[in-house]
């Protein structure tokens, strides 16, 4: 496991965080999964004692990100890959994220972030990192991986 910084401060990262609302959030989250190509997203809020949200899971079947993308894509700030294609790379659906800011949205409801990604190899078996977020430091990322996963994607029609 290894642990990076992403090039911007940890006040501009939560800066975000505090004009965002919960309702923006969880969009945020849905619209990287669609992004990402998916064509099923689940989104679970388990609900605890206090009748408050302790854990909330957004779940997809899009490609996921290879590992060898993922430090760049979580340690760039400020732009996104997404403003310059415009359009997904299999499926041509429009892109929604383009600032490359969207995932420091989830500190808005939550302490600890984790990720969990799947996607293909050229050999078609599938690989997982996991990348660790903390709101306390918003702008370091710990990422662990890639771990030979079992679980695929399932086939689209």
């Amino acid at each position: 496991m290894e642990t990076k910084q992403v090039r911007a401060g940890r006040d501009t990262i939560l800066g975000y965080v505090e004009r965002a609302s919960l309702v923006g959030i969880l969009a945020e989250l849905m619209w990287n999964a669609l992004d990402a190509e998916a064509m099923n997203v689940e989104t679970t809020v388990a609900v605890g004692a206090m009748d408050a949200p302790e854990e909330i899971v957004v779940h997809d079947d899009g490609h996921g990100m290879p590992h060898g993308r993922v430090h760049d894509l979580f340690l760039t700030h400020g732009e996104s890959w997404k403003r310059t294609s415009g359009f997904s790379p299999n499926i041509n659906r429009p892109m929604h994220g383009q600032l490359g800011r969207g995932r420091f949205l989830t500190y808005g409801i939550a302490e600890r972030v984790e990720w969990r990604t799947v996607s293909a190899d050229v050999d078609d078996t599938f690989t997982e990192t996991v990348i660790h977020g903390m709101r306390a430091t918003p702008n370091e990322f710990r990422f662990d991986g890639p771990r030979r996963s079992m679980r695929g994607r399932a086939p689209r029609d």
